[in-house]
């Protein structure tokens, strides 16, 4: 009887050691001297926001991981000052990630734009009902009304917890407010579930995405998902790329978690808009 529970016991220790491990490496970019200069976030700003997104894991139920988190904080960190645009997040649940956002966005001095229904999942489409998960051998199921965090507890997390005051709301389901949205964007973040959803999102944000700025999603292990950056008919017939952006961590999510499986997952993988190669050899 003491088998199992012993041995998941096991397997959870060993994952924690290897995030300890690895933590000087996941937080290496964050604490880097050139991230955040230009929005003078040195290194003693960067520990009180880290502290702050940290407390407020326990303070707020949230869909994504710490890790996740730090990852999307630091590029946003990294966006030139002199870049014109928002921040973005499709899908806020109880508003655990929008929370943290809200705090870096006050320190750089950008907007946070925040879309969701505030009242959860649409009706799924038969293509979304069931999505494969390879990577971990799962499958996840989606019904209406999933994933529901109302505006008032949003609302009120941001106002105890974040920075209210930087924060837009655009409630209603995003096939009917992303089209009216027209702002420039310099990093978006779409934790949506249902490809059915994303779509609308990707279609406008995409558009108004400043060269070199990086959308993330949070269902980059979800095969539905991470198809639509690799589809070159879906992107040609919305006029947004010739050839698709593609998804780095498409189908297993970039390497933040040990999988028991003897690689690392996520559920996070972000595609770049315009990346050029002189980019990339700086």
């Amino acid at each position: 009887m003491q088998g199992p529970p012993f041995r998941k016991k096991l397997a959870r220790n060993v994952r924690r050691a290897f995030l300890l491990l690895c933590a000087p490496v996941y937080l290496w970019p964050y604490f880097s001297r050139e991230i955040g200069a230009e929005y003078n976030v040195g290194f003693f700003r960067k520990v009180r926001l880290l502290w702050k997104m940290y407390r407020n894991r326990f303070r707020i139920v949230t869909a994504s991981g710490f890790l996740d988190q730090i990852v999307m904080v630091a590029e946003i960190l990294k966006v030139p000052k002199s870049a014109k645009g928002v921040v973005v997040e499709c899908g806020s649940y109880q508003g655990g990630s929008t929370t943290n956002f809200s705090l870096v966005c006050a320190m750089v001095g950008r907007e946070l734009h925040v879309f969701d229904s505030f009242a959860g999942l649409p009706e799924p489409t038969e293509a979304d009902k069931l999505h494969k998960c390879l990577a971990i051998k799962e499958i996840r199921t989606f019904r209406k009304g999933d994933w529901c965090g109302t505006f008032e507890i949003v609302r009120e997390n941001l106002r105890r917890y974040g920075d209210l005051s930087v924060c837009r709301f655009h409630q209603g389901y995003f096939d009917q407010t992303m089209p009216q949205f027209q702002e420039p964007v310099v990093f978006a973040f779409c934790d949506v579930d249902l490809r059915a959803s994303l779509e609308p999102c990707v279609e406008r944000l995409w558009a108004l995405l400043q060269d070199r700025g990086t959308l993330f999603t949070h269902e980059a292990n979800h095969m539905e998902i991470a198809g639509l950056f690799f589809e070159p008919e879906w992107w040609k017939a919305r006029g947004l790329e010739e050839r698709p952006p593609g998804l780095v961590g498409g189908g297993s999510g970039i390497g933040l978690y040990f999988s028991g499986q003897g690689f690392f997952r996520s559920t996070l993988g972000f595609a770049i808009k315009n990346v050029k190669v002189t980019d990339l050899a700086a």
